[in-house]
């Protein structure tokens, strides 16, 4: 896991504020190039995205600070070995030990 990412993620789990260069945390969303790509809804339920951006750096921060396993195969993006659109949000349903569930 990348340093940037260490640091936002334990940011966003403690709920401050902290901005690294490009990735930045309000303690409740955590934005990659001003795209929201994960979030705590007001319940406490963890959300996560690529935001319509399938790369390298997107995949990196969301699967590192949530646990999941976005990859990318022949060009799409897949989580769980199923092909999703990037664009989708997912749920984190354990965020400590993370389960993905589809709405």
């Amino acid at each position: 896991m990348r340093k940037v990412t260490q640091q936002i993620k334990k940011a966003f789990e403690q709920g401050k504020s902290l901005k690294v260069g490009n990735t930045r945390t309000d303690g409740n969303t955590v934005w990659l190039h001003g795209n929201p790509i994960v979030k705590r809804d007001f319940d406490g339920l963890i959300r996560a995205s690529l935001a319509g951006y399938n790369t390298q750096v997107t995949r990196e921060r969301v699967n590192g600070i949530t646990g999941l396993c976005f990859r990318q195969k022949r060009g799409k993006a897949v989580l769980n070995d199923q092909e999703i659109d990037s664009s989708d949000w997912f749920a984190v349903a354990w965020y400590k030990n993370p389960e993905i569930v589809i709405f």
